[in-house]
């Protein structure tokens, strides 16, 4: 075989492990295994499919889109920011629309920072973002969460942190894995401290709709002197179920956004045109996956998140954050004495469960493993019952203490 040479920033990238779950589980299943994932969930809305078919049976349809995304689709982004997030924004200066939050959180990066630059992220924080300060070069500077603390970092555990190289602070907000949510007082307190040192933030919102309890969601650039520093991420893959569509959305000034133009004109030219008219249909007429209004949905998946959270801490030497936001519950199985990484392959193997390990999330997520509860009560208490008995076993193995 050829010798061959690798770029360095290879080094530090992995292909995702959440990825590559899914794709094991897709297989276990073609061969007709049993696997639970928590992950069923209400189709794609009807007028977005619609919507869809419609321009891709029209010559526009198979065209480039303009590059910053149909007129249309931005101007209902631009709506949606304006009563959902209270975000000014104008839909031929402010926004790009992406291939998912996804390429829109890379290209920000790429024109941020530069190799030598730092980017703060949380740790457990989600499986791409440190891959992604890889890729520009630059380093990613982790700052520890923890569940005795409610996943929840001091602006004093940031502020150790910052250095004269610092240049962004990456946040998602509801959070992946844990399902914090960040509330106004502690959003304000870190836009403070991003103004002081004249720091940008790049905040992730994919998950901005799934806010339980008394919980409120607010976007960073909303917030007074935020709106020149903040480039947010937002997406129709969640709520929308359209996460195969692609379709997401990236925010910020227009000295930005033009930045953004220059790398996503040679990156991507475009996302999908019809993708993007199905997405602009589902936005304007506000109801989600299942043709439910949204409000209804996040209703479910709070009575799914309760199950699931119940059902964990119910279990023996099983502890669990009961989540604020997002759809993800991320319990702590560390009195086991496995790595993540073995207990979800011993879950997935013996329980025919899909789980990911924590580690995938940074070194802090380590004695911890990530479910969803994208799946009805039922589906939930079927897995949680092969869980509980696949960690029985384990007990009277002598694993747990």
């Amino acid at each position: 075989m050829i010798p061959m040479k690798f770029a360095d920033r290879m080094a530090n990238i992995t292909s995702s492990q959440s990825l590559a779950v899914i794709a094991e589980v897709k297989k276990l299943r073609r061969s007709g295994v049993d696997v639970v994932d928590f992950g069923h969930q209400g189709h794609t809305p009807t007028v977005a499919r619609e919507a869809a078919t419609l321009m891709v049976n029209d010559a526009e349809g198979s065209f480039y889109s303009n590059s910053r995304g149909l007129p249309g689709l931005r101007q209902v982004i631009a709506d949606k920011l304006a009563t959902e997030n209270d975000i000014t924004a104008d839909p031929d200066t402010n926004i790009v629309v992406t291939i998912g939050a996804k390429q829109g959180v890379l290209t920000a990066l790429l024109v941020l920072v530069d190799r030598g630059d730092e980017v703060l992220l949380d740790d457990p924080g989600w499986i791409s973002f440190a891959p992604m300060i890889h890729i520009t070069g630059a380093t990613p500077v982790a700052v520890p969460l923890s569940e005795e603390h409610g996943f929840r970092s001091t602006v004093e555990s940031y502020r150790q942190r910052i250095t004269a190289n610092t240049r962004v602070l990456l946040l998602c907000n509801p959070h992946n894995p844990t399902g914090r949510c960040l509330n106004r007082d502690e959003l304000l307190e870190i836009a403070a401290l991003a103004q002081e040192f004249n720091i940008y933030v790049l905040m992730d919102e994919a998950y901005e709709h799934f806010v339980y309890d008394t919980n409120k969601f607010v976007s960073m650039a909303s917030l007074p002197g935020m709106a020149e520093r903040t480039i947010t991420a937002q997406t129709v893959s969640k709520i929308y179920n359209m996460a195969g569509w692609r379709v997401g959305w990236i925010v910020a000034n227009a000295d930005i956004i033009n930045q953004i133009l220059s790398i996503h004109t040679h990156l991507v030219t475009c996302p999908t045109t019809f993708a993007q008219a199905g997405v602009q249909a589902a936005i304007a007429a506000g109801v989600g996956e299942g043709d439910l209004p949204l409000r209804e949905i996040v209703a479910n998946y709070q009575d799914q998140r309760n199950a699931m959270v119940t059902g964990l801490r119910n279990m023996n030497s099983v502890s669990c954050f009961m989540p604020e936001g997002a759809f993800f519950a991320f319990p702590n199985i560390s009195k086991y004495g496995m790595s993540s990484i073995d207990m979800s392959r011993y879950l997935l193997d013996q329980a025919r469960v899909a789980t990911i390990p924590g580690s995938a999330f940074g070194d802090a997520g380590e004695g911890h493993v990530r479910l969803v509860f994208k799946t009805d009560v039922n589906e939930i208490s079927r897995g949680l019952e092969r869980i509980g008995e696949a960690l029985c076993r384990l007990k009277n193995a002598g694993q747990v203490p």
